[in-house]
């Protein structure tokens, strides 16, 4: 058994950046809300994803009371992920571990949501579109649930030929993650980012990210599955994505092991059995996240899994919307360190526990003792 090396040893050993990230980066508006007056009055359902028109989220913005707790942040699934995994490895006192690439437009918002990611040591290569505005996002969060919705404006486009202008250092990148909203025009510079990956030893990871993703994005999900080594997901976008390979399943934690089975078998992985050292030398690996009352489960190989049960949070639970986020960072911070595969998911729930007692995807200074044990 390879000795487990700690996050701190692994990333001062490292050359930067080591963790680009492809994503929506957006400027987070969350509130928490007090009833459901708003949800009914714009047809917002508890729990869901969806895009509106500016002019609506303006609309909303304008109609929630002043004296609900609301906070501006940084926010977009990839950029999240990539901030809380820089924060796992020390924030701005360890710079540009992780590098966010995106669009965004030449606007206040933008000059905001740079600033405020670039104060936690993410560098940025954005993609500016002098013609769209900066995206923007609006979380409304009761109780353990949330309802975001979203316009993506200039987050909406990136290009070959931004990848291109990107620059981005090749040679030094260990982990390229995709979110799964960025396939909605990014499937290009997805597939283009796996080629240009192919003989550099290089993860790649992917997040579903949304049950309707699977639904209106049925080809392109399916597609950038098959390309991953890591696939995350919870239990209603794996269940979606099962039923959108027709999968059959009696039971939903059953379905990444069906998932794994059928990779290897459409995909060509190799049949060798691998052990927990070599887990990650196959793109076969499922991780799948059921809610903070049922375990998250890691499948990888022929049928081997781990189960973690959620962290219980140390104070009562504020706001769910980044614990997806915050458990792939943590999954990836213990994939960057070359952890087994339990060590991963657990680091995953153990960040995911933190981040739901917050509002938002915010940070504390210091990470807590306990999270990268």
């Amino acid at each position: 058994m390879v000795e487990k090396q700690s996050l701190q040893q692994v990333v001062t050993a490292l050359q930067l950046p080591a963790v680009v990230a492809f994503g929506n980066p957006l400027l987070d508006v969350v509130s928490t809300i007090q009833d459901a007056n708003l949800l009914e009055k714009y047809k917002l359902e508890v729990d869901s994803e969806i895009e509106l028109p500016e002019d609506i989220i303006q609309q909303i913005l304008a109609d929630l009371p002043t004296d609900w707790n609301q906070r501006v942040a940084a926010g977009g699934c990839a950029q999240n992920t990539a901030r809380i995994l820089q924060w796992l490895c020390g924030g701005p006192k360890i710079p540009h571990v992780a590098v966010i690439c995106g669009g965004i437009g030449n606007d206040s918002r933008g000059a905001t949501l740079e600033k405020l990611v670039k104060a936690t040591g993410v560098e940025t290569r954005y993609a500016l579109h002098l013609d769209l505005p900066t995206g923007i996002a609006l979380s409304l969060s009761r109780d353990s649930s949330r309802s975001l919705i979203a316009n993506l404006g200039a987050a909406g486009v990136y290009t070959l030929e931004d990848l291109k202008k990107s620059n981005l250092p090749w040679e030094t990148i260990k982990i390229v993650y995709i979110e799964g909203f960025f396939l909605t025009h990014g499937l290009d510079v997805a597939k283009e980012v796996v080629k240009l990956t192919q003989d550099k030893n290089i993860i790649i990871a992917f997040n579903i990210n949304g049950e309707y993703m699977v639904q209106d994005h049925h080809a392109a999900i399916c597609e950038m599955v098959g390309l991953a080594k890591i696939v995350f997901g919870n239990a209603r976008e794996m269940t979606a994505l099962a039923k959108a390979l027709n999968i059959k399943f009696d039971n939903v934690a059953d379905i990444p092991f069906l998932l794994n089975s059928s990779k290897r078998v459409t995909v060509g992985v190799s049949s060798s059995e691998r052990s927990k050292d070599d887990w990650l030398a196959d793109n076969d690996i499922f991780v799948m996240t059921q809610g903070g009352s049922a375990p998250a489960i890691v499948v990888w190989g022929q049928g081997n899994s781990v189960q973690v049960q959620p962290t219980k949070p140390p104070t009562p639970v504020v706001d769910a919307t980044g614990a997806g986020d915050a458990l792939v960072a943590g999954f990836l911070a213990g994939v960057l360190s070359q952890w087994d595969p339990k060590s991963c998911l657990e680091c995953g729930c153990k960040t995911a526990g933190m981040m739901v007692t917050r509002l938002g995807v915010t940070l504390p200074e210091v990470v807590p003792e306990d999270l990268l044990k």
